[in-house]
């Protein structure tokens, strides 16, 4: 699946790149987007499309100052301890110490489980108890995802995403009680940000919490590209005060997302070949091995 992200990345950016002019300056910047479905992009129906990342690498490809970017080591469903363990690959690490600008999406998939969502009857309900451990451990685990990136890339410019109250279909009484948990991970995500010299994304007040507009499907927690746009423009107000909001003409651009089904049952496919591949060089192998002192295809001649 994740070869298919990158590939959606390259699509993406082709796509709209005859929309915005590109300024003539020399490219120099590296982003890399790492985090759940949210940095992934994923949509409110089981798909893989433009994300907040990618429109902000588009901002950032207008300006001429965009170099490369990737949201190959973000995925869907993530919490932030498997974020953390990203950074443990080899690709992973190369990508962050080679970027200049790093965005985090982690957090939401630590809580959110944990609320059980009734989209029929519009009922929202936690227990208090699993949640406030399950925000305790996001904050450990924050501390430790910021430290590792800095370890990796004392020079990167980090940015930590907050979150949006993603249940606007429920009825009003059903909001106040989440709200708070919400807020409760955007101010930990906030407070450990700053405390690691990073910076916080707020984009809570760009939704509020009737964002039925963004948010279409009641048992989806995933925006629409208009989200994303939102949550991509949030990005600039703090990477770039004042600096002019990305259009909403760019989601006339965009290509068509990739369902999760097609990205699954190709990936079957790759892995498939991969098996065959192995199973060919496993043989070819065999018969180069020596046997008895003498090679197979000889010990094969001295038996006929």
């Amino acid at each position: 699946m994740r070869k298919r992200i990158c590939l959606y990345v390259v699509v993406f950016l082709l796509a709209v790149a005859t929309v915005l002019p590109v300024k003539a300056e020399a490219a120099g910047l590296h982003y890399v987007a790492l985090g759940d479905s949210l940095a992934a992009g994923q949509t409110p129906n089981k798909e893989i499309g433009a994300g907040y990342a990618d429109l902000i690498a588009l901002s950032l490809q207008q300006s001429g100052s965009l170099a490369s970017f990737s949201k190959n080591w973000a995925f869907p469903g993530y919490t932030t301890e498997q974020v953390l363990k990203q950074l443990d690959k080899k690709g992973a690490q190369q990508d962050v110490r080679k970027a200049n600008i790093i965005t985090i999406s982690a957090g939401a998939n630590d809580l959110l489980p944990l609320i059980r969502n009734d989209s029929v009857r519009g009922i929202l309900s936690y227990e208090p108890i699993p949640a406030a451990f399950s925000l305790n451990r996001v904050r450990k685990t924050y501390i430790r995802l910021l430290d590792k990136i800095e370890k990796l890339n004392p020079h990167a410019e980090v940015y930590a995403m907050g979150y949006y109250f993603p249940y606007p279909h429920v009825k009003e009484q059903h909001k106040p009680s989440v709200e708070k948990q919400l807020g409760i991970l955007n101010q930990i995500i906030k407070q450990e940000a700053e405390r690691a010299g990073a910076h916080f994304v707020p984009v809570s007040s760009r939704f509020g919490n009737s964002a039925k507009s963004l948010l279409p499907n009641p048992k989806d927690v995933h925006p629409n590209t208009a989200g994303y746009l939102q949550m991509a423009n949030g990005f600039l107000d703090v990477y770039a005060p004042g600096s002019p909001e990305i259009p909403e003409q760019v989601l006339n651009t965009l290509p068509a997302p990739i369902p999760f089904s097609k990205l699954t049952s190709n990936e079957k496919e790759e892995e498939k070949e991969a098996e065959k591949d192995e199973e060919v060089k496993a043989e070819v192998a065999m018969v180069d091995q020596p046997i008895n002192g003498c090679k197979r295809g000889e010990e094969l001649l001295v038996r006929r």
